[in-house]
């Protein structure tokens, strides 16, 4: 019996044996747009898939294995493929009853461990090759019970596995092979622990007298380096010394990302930080820290702001020796405060007609008047009433009342 058993790895999946000889009965007329090959193996296969990815590039087979948990609806099972599994007209082999699959075959995992053990039971690709190796053995155990003289052939053929054409009968021990195409297994993470399963089960078949074929394609067969031997052959120096090298520019290609990642967190850093300055520091406008503010109406300026000239400081008569921004950025809160003040002053002596005065001459006169007034307020403070203030008494102590006086005239001389 010839079993071509398909996985998906594209270097050789296509390569399969599908054109038997009822190929074109199969394919309806079709008309088939892959390549297909035999693989320079000739004869009738028959093909046992597994997976998604087989079943999307196979345009025939005649058992699949889905042995993963039914999950209909996870990324890997597709609505079409489950689908394809339900319509499909050959064995499903699965790890449990699937009642929707009106073909499922439960695998028989008790019977392949007692005959091959557990151990290298790995994946689907390990399950189908003892399988296939437990099926042409019965074949092959059916074929030489027809050289036993009671036994017919009628009798020979109920000792077929279920599913088996009985002209297999006829055929000799030398036809039957096992052949994997679409199938690596590349020494990866995923597939590190199911080659060496698919491996055991390709030995072993040779072991039984099976003949297997594997594609050039493939590196299945492909063993791992003789353990401390290996290392002295030169092509293993050569290529260890290489991927030393190799590993030594990743290492430094990798201190540069992570040098340049911290570079980078550095700027964008930087960048908030002076992002929030620009939004914080760079307008004109604004009213001052540390001062008390009032408003009153009529100023002209919102609410009204007597306090504090919010205009920017190239509009007021104070020209600053270097540019706002840079003064605001530069200048302590003591230098800001005085130039808020001096402006303020500045403002003071314009509305009292005294803008000739410089602001240092109009503090001095503001000194000098703030000095005499108090000075009056003293003389006055013996002769103020209780709660009178100082304008009020000097108004009454120096302007003469005139209230129910009769103006002064000319009076006439007694004769």
């Amino acid at each position: 019996m010839k079993i071509a058993l398909l996985g998906s790895a594209p270097s050789s999946v296509n390569r399969a044996p599908f054109k038997d000889s009822q190929y074109a009965a199969w394919v309806q007329g079709k008309v088939e747009s892959m390549a297909r090959a035999h693989g320079h193996v000739p004869g009738d296969f028959q093909i046992w898939g597994c997976s998604p990815a087989a079943w999307a590039q196979a345009p025939r087979a005649t058992r699949w294995f889905e042995v993963h948990r039914w999950e209909p609806g996870q990324l890997w099972f597709s609505p079409e493929y489950c689908q394809f599994l339900r319509d499909f007209t050959g064995p499903v082999y699965t790890g449990a009853p699937i009642p929707e699959i009106p073909n499922h075959v439960v695998y028989p995992t008790d019977e392949m461990e007692a005959k091959f053990s557990s151990y290298f039971m790995t994946s689907s690709l390990a399950l189908m090759l003892a399988l296939a190796i437990d099926t042409i053995e019965k074949i092959r155990a059916a074929r030489a019970s027809l050289q036993e003289p009671a036994v017919v052939r009628d009798l020979a053929a109920k000792l077929l596995p279920a599913g088996i054409d009985p002209a297999e009968l006829e055929k000799p021990d030398s036809d039957d092979i096992i052949g994997m195409w679409g199938v690596d297994m590349a020494a990866t993470e995923e597939y590190g622990y199911q080659r060496p399963g698919c491996q055991f089960f390709l030995l072993e078949a040779l072991r039984r007298g099976i003949a297997v074929f594997v594609p050039s394609e493939s590196d299945l067969m492909r063993p791992m380096p003789v353990y401390g031997v290996s290392e002295w052959d030169h092509n293993y120096i050569k290529l260890t010394a290489r991927a030393r090298e190799l590993s030594q520019k990743g290492a430094i290609a990798r201190q540069q990302v992570e040098e340049a990642k911290a570079s980078i967190l550095h700027a964008e850093g930087g960048m908030g930080e002076l992002n929030a300055f620009v939004q914080t520091w760079t307008s004109p406008y604004g009213l001052p820290h540390g001062t008390v503010l009032r408003q009153e109406p009529g100023d002209g300026l919102g609410g009204g702001i007597t306090h504090f000239d919010g205009r920017p400081i190239s509009r007021m008569n104070i020209a600053p020796s270097t540019p706002p921004v840079m003064q605001a950025m530069t200048e302590s809160p003591e230098v800001q405060a005085a130039r808020v003040l001096s402006a303020s002053i500045a403002d003071y002596g314009r509305e009292l007609g005294l803008s000739h005065l410089s602001a240092e001459g109009l503090l001095s006169r503001m000194r000098d008047e703030s000095a005499l007034a108090r000075h009056h307020s003293l003389v006055l403070q013996p002769h103020m009433k209780p709660g009178e203030s100082t304008l009020e008494a000097m108004a009454r102590l120096f302007i003469p009342p005139t209230a129910g006086r009769k103006p002064a005239g000319k009076t006439k001389r007694r004769r």
